[in-house]
């Protein structure tokens, strides 16, 4: 019997020695893996929808009317995906860090408060990060321009590399990547939005 308590006494020291440590890890795993399938399905859904868009495009070759062009819809699935990969990512990130705070014995409750206090605080600079993410969600769901669009975005022109929440990333003609922040875009040039030269442009940038 003493032998038997003992054990347990032991066991119920390790677990509490070790049970945070392993709360988190399990946290973290989880969080791994979480992210890892839900960026599978977006990647399967925009191919899904790729793969239809050039069968209904060759169906609908010889129709004079077509709803959306195929490469175009193509695109669009290609950043929507790229939008929604980014918001899975940071949206699991705040998740999985504020569940490690309660375990580690941060009260969450209150940092958040002072964290509501600190954004008042800096209300200011937090509305140049509102603008630049209204503004990105307004161009992906407009369909203002796409991955592989070349566009004029002023401070920036060249082929669109990524769509993201805040920052469109432009290759320019000499090979330098800009970053835009979406918010300061007030006007866009997208030229593969025009007649037969920009949708053959668009066209074999799809197909790559």
């Amino acid at each position: 019997m003493d032998s038997y308590a003992a054990f347990t006494n032991w066991l119920q020291m390790a677990w509490q020695d070790w049970s945070t440590l392993i709360r988190i890890s399990l946290i973290l795993i989880g969080a791994i893996v979480l992210r890892a399938l839900l960026l599978v399905s977006v990647k399967r859904v925009v191919k899904g929808i790729a793969s239809g868009a050039k069968k209904n495009g060759q169906a609908g070759a010889k129709s004079i009317t077509v709803a959306m062009n195929p490469e175009r819809l193509v695109l669009r699935a290609k950043t929507l995906g790229s939008v929604l990969s980014n918001f899975i990512t940071w949206s699991i990130y705040v998740v999985s860090g504020t569940m490690i705070l309660s375990e580690l014995g941060v009260a969450v409750g209150a940092l958040i408060a002072g964290a509501g206090i600190l954004g008042a605080a800096l209300g200011f600079g937090a509305q140049n990060i509102v603008r630049d993410l209204l503004s990105g969600l307004f161009i992906v769901f407009e369909d203002q321009y796409g991955i592989g669009d070349a566009v004029d975005l002023g401070e920036a022109s060249g082929v669109v590399e990524n769509v993201g929440l805040r920052i469109t990333q432009v290759r320019d003609s000499n090979g330098t990547l800009w970053y835009v922040r979406n918010g300061e875009i007030l006007r866009v040039g997208n030229s593969s939005h025009k007649g037969s030269e920009g949708q053959k442009e668009t066209k074999k940038r799809a197909k790559k």
